[in-house]
């Protein structure tokens, strides 16, 4: 120990109980005899339940399952004192006690058919310190009883331990938590005991085979359709685990609590059946039916697939590890290596492949150590599937200077499971769709084809759909809204006409078109479809929203706020409709309106967009820049944290908006400086903001900033290239007819530039050998006082050859200069083609907001 000294040894209860100067923990527990003696209702209760039972064990089983099953635990302290229960007979009158009324109950039962149990304190979260003789060690209470002079299969005497505190665990097994640790036994005070109240560890493991079985059948359709039944069948802690669950959780919720358990798949879960939570006697089970759309995507050439659903879970011990590899001595008092409890895992999938897919699957293995095993096996045969993944852990710990041993076995096992099906298409590259895919099929998968960003294809679907089904109810909008996302918006605006047509009262065709309208800048088009869909239903709470901060961009302020005001009552708890009022209001003149109304958003969402948002609508207005500087920086600072943490191995699309975000955060600090006066601040920030997301709004406050430094040519240029950005602002063109000397020279000076933006996003590569293409991500660092550089590179698909490249990657200029000192990390995605006829291989970058996928 740290101080060198070897603790002083313990036998039975002597020192535990020396130190109480009064009524000690022992004589609480020896008074409770009268409350533990059966009375008439007790004991005839208990006679009928043993009825024609012969054993002793059997009617224990009986009682406990009666007592642990019937009877709601309720975690207060009642009675005198905090360790007295409830007479037994009052517990059965009440049908609810807490850990001492259950036990004392079962106790009383036990003893109406001659079966003298002890009471057993424990402490159900820390381990017991002998050398602390007091009774706060202790927070719970189970129960032991002795079988007479029978032995257990090792010759040791039989014990029955039971916990009834828990409901719903099977006979005899104790919470992971409760076994292997020592405890108080303290025996009945009648009839008397020669046994004297001692410490005693409970059992280390489970009275069953702790079990955890999967199983998965499944069949993937042409267009990449999964359907697949579940298995699962539980023994032990985790069965435990979801018997309490699903006791606590109302039938009607229990679909909701199988999604959780099926969220690694995703998709929708019919047929759904479950065991009886009670039924202990048996394993718990449950079983289900899903239907993933795009399990596979159907227009690729090749998909890799995880195996879904696979739940093994070794602990990390990797510290203990790294100071054994380190050559470290262990503490010999160091706790040992805790690998949960002793079980076994076995999963088992089977996947019927359409015939157009040949597979390569992952590599067999099999690890065995003293302590656990491990085997992997894999193989396809006739277009099916079929895996196995089994995981026996024979120990429930290890000693620390196994760590490494461990730590090895358990990478071994993650390298399996990291391994994935991979699958090859033999027809897919035209994007072309089954041709007797029905038209509700198209529609679901152009659904998922859209959640995953893959628009192309959700496009070819939703086209098709409404080619076979014109009056189909939700094609149209779908189809308007993947066009609205490729930036196609005459193509959208036809799309949900053509939907009012089909359903003059559709619930979102109005709005959307009105989206659409608003993001062209055509108001009043826009004010007609909001005050149509109002017309169809006058507290649809996203036209208002829609209408009011639409107002407020066209500086109509009065009617925004009447609008906003009525969505913010429809949506009291939105802090982006807090924010457009409060934008109202300053530009109305009522200051402390639009501050109160900031506030509230803060108080209802204190996140980075919140902030940047009401620093920027601050700015624009030049006023309280004070305050809008700390917003600002706070959002940068936040979002710069967040993609310093982005690793393109482990990037998903919920990390893909960062670098928007980030791009958003930068101008309108930028712009916060502006209004401060301070120019080259303003121009860094701006500048790096245009640079990454070429919006038209962010050029034409670039170009401002150059115009008032005096420099009239970057302004010009800045202004013209803004113009060809994303949603140009409405004043750019004024700013441009301005410096050239009227509006005759705005257009062409605007296309001369348009071929100059494509460029700003092109990076030469050197010359061509082949014509093929392929899409990367490019992480990049900077900041610190450090020139932006390629961190990392990742391979995303197309031709693989091209991965040759990566060294060219790596060295290239990203066209990007960082803003301040701060160091931040950006990834950019981007499609290298190479061409002989052109004899160049050019690698452009895609905008961050047009990147939706990290497939």
């Amino acid at each position: 120990m740290a101080n060198g000294r070897a603790r002083p040894r313990i036998k039975g209860s002597v020192y535990l109980f020396a130190s109480y100067p009064s009524f000690s923990l022992f004589e609480h527990w020896r008074a409770v005899k009268d409350r533990r003696a059966p009375s008439p209702e007790v004991r005839a209760k208990a006679l009928e339940l043993t009825k024609g039972l012969t054993t002793d064990l059997e009617k224990t089983e009986a009682l406990y399952d009666f007592v642990a099953k019937n009877f709601r635990y309720v975690s207060l302290s009642l009675g005198v004192g905090r360790y007295q229960p409830h007479a037994s007979s009052d517990v059965l009158h009440n049908q609810y006690g807490d850990c001492k009324d259950k036990h004392t109950l079962l106790a009383s039962m036990l003893e109406a058919v001659g079966l003298h149990a002890s009471s057993v304190l424990i402490n159900s979260s820390r381990k017991l310190d002998p050398d602390v003789p007091s009774p706060s060690q202790f927070d719970h209470v189970i129960t032991m009883l002795p079988l007479g002079q029978q032995t257990n299969p090792q010759g040791k005497k039989e014990e029955v331990w039971m916990d009834t505190t828990a409901e719903v665990a099977p006979f005899r097994l104790l919470a992971y938590t409760l076994r292997k640790k020592q405890a108080l036994v303290i025996p009945p005070a009648e009839p008397p005991s020669n046994i004297a109240p001692h410490l005693e560890e409970t059992p280390a493991d489970t009275p069953m085979l702790d079990m955890e079985f999967s199983q998965i059948d499944g069949k993937v359709n042409d267009i990449g359709k999964l359907e697949a039944h579940v298995r699962y069948s539980f023994r032990g802690d985790e069965e435990l685990l979801l018997r309490s669950v699903f006791r606590r959780v109302p039938q009607a919720n229990w679909q909701r609590v199988v999604e959780n358990i099926n969220a690694g798949l995703g998709g929708d879960v019919t047929n759904l059946k479950v065991s009886d939570p009670a039924a202990t006697r048996e394993p718990f089970t449950m079983s289900y039916d899903v239907t993933k759309v795009n399990f596979l995507d159907w227009s690729k050439k090749k998909t890799e697939i995880i195996l879904p659903l696979v739940q093994f879970n070794l602990p990390d011990v990797s510290n203990n590890a790294n100071a054994n590899a380190n050559g470290d001595d262990p503490d010999p008092d160091a706790e040992p290596l805790r690998l949960g409890p002793k079980a076994e895992y076995s999963y088992q999938i089977t996947l019927e492949l359409p015939a157009k897919y040949t597979a390569h699957v992952p590599l067999a293995f099999s690890l065995k150590r003293d302590y656990a095993e491990y085997e992997a096996t894999y193989k396809i045969e006739g277009g099916v599937f079929t895996a196995g993944r089994k995981l026996i852990l024979r120990n429930d710990e290890l000693p620390v200077d196994r760590a490494s041993d461990y730590e090895s076995f358990r990478r071994a096992v993650g390298a399996d499971l990291a391994q994935q099906l991979s699958v090859e298409s033999s027809v897919a590259g035209a994007i072309a769709p089954p041709a007797d895919m029905k038209a509700d099929d198209l529609v679901d998968s152009a659904r998922a084809s859209f959640e995953n960003g893959n628009l192309p294809v959700a496009l070819v679907l939703l086209k098709r759909a409404t080619e076979l089904d014109p009056k189909n109810k939700v094609a149209w909008n779908n189809l308007g809204l993947v066009y609205f996302a490729m930036r196609e918006n005459d193509q959208a605006i036809t799309a949900f006409q053509k939907q009012i047509e089909v359903n003059p009262y559709d619930e979102f065709a109005y709005n959307y078109l009105g989206r659409v309208y608003w993001n062209d800048r055509k108001y009043d088009d826009a004010v007609k479809s909001f005050n149509k869909q109002l017309e169809n239903n006058p507290l649809d709470k996203f036209s208002h929203a829609y209408l009011g901060t639409m107002y407020s961009e066209w500086h109509k302020y009065d009617l925004a706020v009447t609008e906003l005001e009525k969505a913010s009552s429809l949506t009291p708890d939105s802090p982006e409709l807090q924010v457009s009022l409060g934008d109202a209001y300053l530009n109305l003149g009522q200051d402390d309106k639009a501050l109160a109304a900031f506030d509230h958003a803060v108080e209802l969402s204190a996140t980075p967009l919140v902030w940047n948002n009401i620093a920027y609508q601050l700015s624009l207005k030049n006023s309280h820049l004070d305050r809008a500087q700390q917003y600002a920086e706070s959002a940068v600072s936040a979002t710069a944290a967040e993609l310093r943490n982005v690793s393109l191995d482990r990037l998903s699309n919920k990390e893909l908006p960062l670098v928007s975000s980030l791009i958003a955060y930068w101008d309108t600090l930028g712009w916060v400086h502006y209004g401060e006066g301070n120019l080259a601040k303003a121009e860094k920030y701006v500048a790096a903001a245009w640079a990454l997301g070429h919006h038209g709004e962010v050029g034409d406050h670039l170009g401002q900033i150059y115009q008032k430094r005096g420099d009239k040519d970057r302004a010009l240029q800045t202004y013209a290239l803004s113009m060809n950005g994303l949603r140009p602002a409405p004043e750019t063109r004024g700013r441009l007819a301005a410096l050239l000397g009227g509006d005759a020279k705005v257009d062409a000076t605007v296309a001369r530039y348009k071929d100059e933006l494509q460029r700003l996003n092109t990076i030469d590569l050197g010359k061509a050998t082949q014509t093929s293409n392929a899409d990367f991500f490019i992480l990049i660092s900077g900041g610190g006082g450090a020139a932006a550089k390629v961190d990392s590179i990742k391979f995303v698909s197309g031709d693989e050859k091209l991965k040759s490249f990566t060294p060219a990657l790596k060295s290239a200029d990203c066209h990007l200069t960082f803003p301040d000192e701060t160091p931040v990390k950006v990834f950019r995605r981007g499609t290298l083609s190479c061409a002989i006829a052109t004899g160049k291989c050019e690698f452009v970058l895609t905008l961050p907001d047009d990147v939706r996928t990290v497939d």
